[in-house]
């Protein structure tokens, strides 16, 4: 059985064919040219709940996927209530040249282990973010991505690294918005406040 470039796993062919279709789905809306990197830790298990999974049908997002769908179209100027379509709201996404990746490229589904998972991976994400994406900011969004900020550092791409208080942008309550609204805690909102000082 091969062994996955996404995540390091030996894995069924099963297993490459949705890391394919995930690269193929983010491909179809990569800017030109990457203004803002949104690093994430890991993709979501269901393929469904996937930042740039389009459902022709509609509905298909559990309801904390569609909470950080929602919030991270903020930056786009979409707003949950504005009545496009993921697709319209995700060519916004890639008009503004924000572009979201993730560390490990495949789902880790056990939490305790995506600290460990990103930390592995970590040089290879300094190499794809030098190599590849060459973005001007490098924008962490969830706690697992601490583990990049000193190879990022290191490799020399501080300068482009956007933090929350010295640390990702964390929102605890994707999934909860009564919790999200009660304590302030909207990812897209402090989001939208930290990248307007770049002009998003």
């Amino acid at each position: 059985m091969p062994v996955c470039d996404g995540c390091g796993s030996v894995v069924d062919d099963e297993h490459i064919r949705r890391r394919i279709q995930r690269l193929e789905q983010a491909t179809r809306f990569r800017p030109i040219h990457i203004q803002f990197l949104l690093l994430d830790a890991s993709p979501p298990p269901d393929p469904r709940d996937f930042f740039y999974h389009l459902d022709a049908a509609g509905g298909g997002r559990s309801v904390p996927a569609r909470m950080y769908f929602a919030e991270l179209s903020k930056l786009a100027g979409a707003g949950s209530a504005s009545g496009l379509t993921d697709e319209a709201t995700l060519t916004d996404f890639q008009h503004r040249g924000l572009f979201l990746a993730h560390a490990v490229e495949c789902p880790i589904e056990n939490e305790k282990h995506l600290s460990e998972a990103v930390r592995k991976f970590a040089r290879t994400v300094v190499l794809r973010v030098r190599s590849s994406y060459k973005p001007k900011h490098i924008v962490l969004i969830s706690q697992a991505t601490q583990e990049l900020i000193h190879p990022l550092r290191d490799g020399e791409l501080g300068e482009r690294l956007v933090l929350d208080s010295e640390g990702p942008f964390v929102d605890p309550f994707i999934g909860d918005p009564q919790n999200q609204a009660e304590f302030g805690t909207s990812l897209g909102d402090r989001l939208v406040a930290a990248l307007s000082k770049f002009s998003i």
